[in-house]
């Protein structure tokens, strides 16, 4: 009776693999250390990034509010001297 190794591994692979689930369950602190490792570092990385954007809102609306300070909106327009709209004199001729 001649079993090939390749029936073998099929065999055992199942096996294997159940025995190391085995073992990551009874080291199940460690993965509630490296949670908590990963929990502060999504903190951190929130909290800079919106530090981050806060300034960037922070130079804009500095940079913005100088421009308006010194120039308006309307600055380089200027009132016509005459209407847009001028009326037609027309007289109405007798005949």
């Amino acid at each position: 009776m001649s079993v090939s190794v390749k029936t073998v591994w099929i065999c055992l692979l199942p096996l294997l693999l159940t025995i190391g689930q085995t073992a990551a369950m009874e080291n199940a602190s460690i993965c509630y250390v490296l949670d908590a490792i990963l929990f502060i570092y999504g903190l951190v990385l929130t909290v800079l990034y919106c530090r981050m954007k806060l300034q960037q809102d922070r130079q804009v609306k500095q940079a913005s509010g100088k421009k308006e300070a010194a120039e308006g909106v309307y600055e380089g327009l200027s009132h016509r001297t005459q209407d847009t709209y001028e009326s037609i004199n027309l007289k109405k001729s007798k005949a």
